[in-house]
């Protein structure tokens, strides 16, 4: 090998070599902050992080806070460390996982804004506990710099207090119930109204009229003996036979919906001929 070969080669190692010495930090700390007042702080926090392990002799972490310092100067939005950055112990892995998602979500929620200064202690924090956990070897300096995070973390979490709203408005009264519902029996497989159950939807029609009813629902049944088809159209014809006597008593008909419903809903449940089955029930509605 010749002369200036070797000399090459000394001059491609020590630069090798001091790329790995700290030499980052001098190149931050003569970088001139270009981003906003966030930026600016997140590069002074970082900065220090950077000087602090230099002074411990830590030069590969120190230039990677140097790093990231430059990064803040220039106003690159540095977020905080990634988990797989750092080979972290296994079982701490999930904590720090929870907290960077925590403070990646305040900051999302806009609380950098409303807080920078906690925003900033937050995220300096937290890349100092991931340095100093991977490191695993000073439980104080761990613990101090989590409980530096927790802190300014629950600081950013904390909801800004709202003005509390003006009481609502009194409600205006509900309107007074609609009278029924209304029932009218009928006579064994019979449609025809019987004295009774004229006199009883005489008595409806008159409370409606006072109301401010929309509509009137008229439901035919019948008993559980005979036949599904034909009780279906025994409930239809004792409806029908209802909705004519309401229409010819004055009310209007585009106001009545009618329907048969068979052997269905009985009041009482029994297989005979049962007088309470045999029914149409109206009822009046807004």
């Amino acid at each position: 090998m010749t002369g200036q070969i070797r000399i090459a080669v000394a001059l491609l190692g020590a630069l090798a070599l001091s790329a790995c010495s700290g030499t980052g930090l001098e190149q931050a700390q003569m970088t001139a902050p270009q981003g906003s007042a966030y930026d600016r702080d997140l590069y002074d926090g970082y900065l220090a992080l950077a000087e602090n392990e230099y002074n411990e002799g830590d030069y590969s972490d120190s230039d990677t806070f140097a790093m990231r310092a430059m990064e803040a100067a220039r106003g690159d939005g540095v977020a905080p460390e990634p988990i797989d950055s750092r080979e972290l112990p296994a079982d701490k892995v999930g904590e720090l996982t929870a907290a960077r998602q925590r403070l990646v979500a305040a900051q999302a929620s806009g609380a950098s804004a409303r807080k920078p200064q906690d925003a900033v202690a937050a995220q300096i924090a937290f890349d100092c506990w991931m340095q100093e956990q991977e490191e695993n070897r000073q439980p104080d300096d761990i613990a101090a710099c989590r409980s530096q995070f927790m802190t300014a973390l629950a600081s950013l979490e904390e909801q800004p207090k709202v003005a509390a709203a003006p009481p609502p408005p009194a409600p205006e009264p509900a309107p007074e119930p609609l009278p029924g519902p209304y029932t009218v029996l009928f006579d064994f497989d019979k449609a025809d109204l019987t004295v009774d159950a004229r006199t009883a939807l005489a008595d409806m029609i008159a409370a409606a009229q006072k109301t401010d009813y929309q509509m009137i629902n008229v439901s035919g049944y019948t008993d559980l003996t005979g036949t599904d088809a034909y009780n279906d159209v025994l409930s239809e014809q004792r409806a029908n036979r209802v909705i004519d006597f309401l229409v010819e008593s004055g009310i209007e008909k585009e106001k009545i919906f009618g329907k048969g419903y068979g052997k269905a809903d009985p009041v009482v449940p029994v297989d005979t001929p049962e007088a309470r089955n045999r029914r149409v029930e109206i009822v009046l509605e807004r």
